[in-house]
């Protein structure tokens, strides 16, 4: 049966994602896709997907990845009423997105490219808020001599960066010392220094770079992790918590980025037996923060419906706000040779698709 046009949910996917769909290769991007399908049908709808640039002012149609008899195929079709965006946009792409939505198209995650700073001065404002964010500025070499008469241990940050590319860290040493952990092609190396701050790091900070206030985080198994907290609104176009994926760093290291080794674990595998957290006051005081901060942030960042947020829990089980991402259904965490890693992981995948669903006639 032909679906409707008013009742198909376009997706826009960054484009080494889209890739992977036209080469139906890749395990985890077909099971992303069937999980948002599954949610799709639920609501007797439909989806399609493709990239940003396949959008073109005054074009009324797109070519888009569309499922047929035999899968999904390029078709060129007329452009969805409803469209979930799940990548960032520069100024230049504004025009196009607000000529969509002048003609009443509904497109939500509408999201620029952010700086880290600027998202931590927005939490900032709220001072219930900013008390579970670590102290932090732009990293000069006044402030960084500042914050190190502050702190014994402070990460150094891109301003802009993902998946933990470019992370610095600097730590006391029981001798004074101090001593900043870098990667250098892509091998950890470490630099001790007294009073002077090392070349290496004031040239790397010629480019927007945060110092911050190292969170003491807890650990599993001697290792420091932290949460993934993906912070969704629903089909009755609410925020709730989807799903807390936690990341544990590699041994040895201070980084759980999965892209820099770290690995995903559900919160109960981390917490049923720990010393010192209890898995039930630990959930809910992270699930009522993380709605707060979705509903803080959207005031001031409209029509957002999808948040990964990065939450440490230090050592005394405090939640602090480490970082905002603008989409949580990151694959690499929840799904592994075309499997869900864990089922409660699920409504990540299927809540943006119920949400979409709903602004449908």
């Amino acid at each position: 049966m032909k679906m409707k046009n008013s009742r198909r949910i376009g997706v826009i996917l960054p484009s080494e994602k889209y890739e992977k769909l036209l080469k139906k290769s890749d395990p985890d991007t077909n099971k992303m896709v069937a999980l948002y399908e599954k949610a799709a049908v639920k609501h007797n709808s439909s989806l399609c997907f493709f990239r940003l640039q396949d959008l073109k002012r005054g074009k009324k149609e797109i070519k888009g990845f569309v499922k047929g008899n035999h899968g999904y195929t390029l078709r060129k079709i007329p452009i969805p009423p409803v469209i979930y965006k799940r990548i960032g946009h520069s100024r230049h792409d504004l025009p196009l997105l607000q000529s969509l939505r002048d003609e009443g198209k509904i497109l939500f995650n509408f999201y620029k490219n952010n700086y880290k700073y600027n998202m931590w001065k927005i939490v900032n404002i709220n001072k219930s808020l900013a008390k579970h964010q670590p102290d932090t500025k732009m990293a000069e070499k006044r402030t960084i001599r500042e914050m190190l008469k502050k702190y014994k241990s402070l990460m150094i940050k891109p301003n802009r960066g993902e998946v933990g590319r470019g992370i610095m860290k600097i730590q006391q040493k029981a001798n004074g010392k101090w001593c900043l952990h870098y990667k250098n092609n892509n091998k950890w190396k470490k630099k001790y220094f007294t009073k002077n701050l090392p070349k290496l790091l004031l040239n790397r900070i010629k480019k927007p770079h945060l110092v911050q206030e190292t969170i003491d985080l807890a650990t599993y198994q001697g290792k420091p992790f932290d949460l993934r907290v993906s912070v969704q609104k629903n089909q009755l176009r609410k925020w709730q918590v989807s799903a807390i994926f936690v990341k544990v760093a590699k041994d040895g290291q201070f980084l759980t980025n999965m892209g820099q080794g770290g690995t995903a674990y559900t919160l109960q595998q981390i917490l049923k037996s720990h010393p010192s957290l209890t898995l039930e006051k630990i959930e809910k005081e992270v699930k009522t923060f993380a709605i707060k901060l979705a509903k803080h942030i959207a005031s001031h960042k409209k029509n957002m419906a999808d948040f990964g947020f990065d939450i440490g829990i230090s050592k005394q089980g405090i939640p602090y706000l480490i970082e905002v991402n603008h989409i949580s259904d990151y694959p690499a965490f929840s799904i592994q040779n075309g499997k869900l890693l864990s089922r409660e992981w699920k409504k990540v995948f299927t809540t943006p698709i119920d949400y979409a669903c709903s602004f449908l006639s």
